[in-house]
């Protein structure tokens, strides 16, 4: 048995994270924030792989078309949002439907409204932007549950914690290691699947297409279901607008290449999804997640 999946062990994490968890939960919301600030920048300055990585990752996306000091700024702005979107996610319990509907301005909901009047439910293509978590909060508030395809915590305790956050509104969660068979369902259920679909995979899950001028292992599973179903698909993102304000927006449905080839459509596709995403992440750059090795597995001939 290993060491994680003993439950005292998982008891003992979960302790531990409520202690830290508990004075940030109790404090009033603005002083929490800024609190959450505090831990952003002191990560920056502790986890040295994670900023190493984001270093990489900016230089692979912008080579030279960012200063060094742009560079530094957007990741201590990473470091800074990851922090305080934790914190937010701690006051999740907190925030009602109209806390939400007043703080997360949505752009775009006739985009979603559309695509669901085709009955055929539809597919949001997201990614690790702003604080990713509020933005199914923010449409659930509005009337508009969601699936959310997610990786459980290995911490059984903590799972059951973050799953209850995830899920106050009425959006449901669907396990990633069996995620295809439920998105189907929902989709025939003429429901709406959000999935996140901007992080490395392995060799073996994903295909190659580039992103940023480069070859990045994605997940086709976008492009399989729109072939095979012919479900609307349409970008939505969330960034912060202010302090504790959030914009989330959602684009038009996206044109969906079908000429008979499966395999060829499905990597055209999936680089458009990319392409899509680099889009939206060179309007924002410092709304991304960058310390995330997004192109760590690449070709085995490069």
């Amino acid at each position: 048995m290993k060491l994680k999946k003993l439950r005292v062990v998982q008891w003992i994490e979960y302790a531990a994270a409520m202690v830290l968890v508990l004075p940030f939960y109790l404090l009033p919301r603005s002083i929490a924030f800024r609190g959450g600030e505090l831990i952003g920048e002191l990560l920056y300055r502790v986890l040295s792989r994670r900023r190493a990585i984001g270093y990489k990752n900016l230089d692979i996306a912008f080579g030279n078309e960012l200063s060094e000091e742009e560079k530094q700024r957007i990741l201590r702005s990473n470091f800074r949002n990851l922090g305080k979107s934790l914190v937010e996610v701690i006051h999740f319990p907190k925030m009602s439907k109209n806390y939400l509907q007043e703080k997360v301005k949505i752009v775009g909901q006739e985009n979603y409204l559309a695509a669901m009047s085709k009955g055929k439910g539809i597919i949001y293509l997201t990614a690790h932007f702003g604080n990713w978590e509020m933005s199914s909060h923010a449409q659930s508030a509005a009337g508009h549950p969601l699936n959310v395809v997610v990786r459980p915590l290995d911490n059984q305790y903590l799972d059951n914690i973050v799953t209850k956050l995830r899920t106050m509104h009425g959006n449901k969660l669907l396990a990633r290691r069996k995620g295809l068979k439920q998105i189907i369902s929902a989709l025939k259920n003429k429901e709406a699947v959000g999935i996140l679909m901007d992080q490395n995979t392995s060799r073996s899950k994903g295909i190659f297409v580039d992103f940023f001028g480069k070859p990045a292992c994605t997940v086709p599973v976008i492009g399989l279901l729109v072939l095979r179903y012919e479900v609307p698909v349409i970008p939505a993102f969330i960034v912060r607008s202010g302090f504790d304000t959030h914009t989330l927006y959602l684009g038009p449905e996206i044109d969906i290449q079908r000429t008979g080839d499966a395999q060829k459509d499905i990597a055209f596709n999936t680089a458009k999804f990319n392409t899509i995403i680099e889009d939206f992440v060179r309007r924002y750059p410092d709304q991304w997640f960058w310390i995330h090795n997004r192109w760590k597995n690449q070709p085995l001939n490069n």
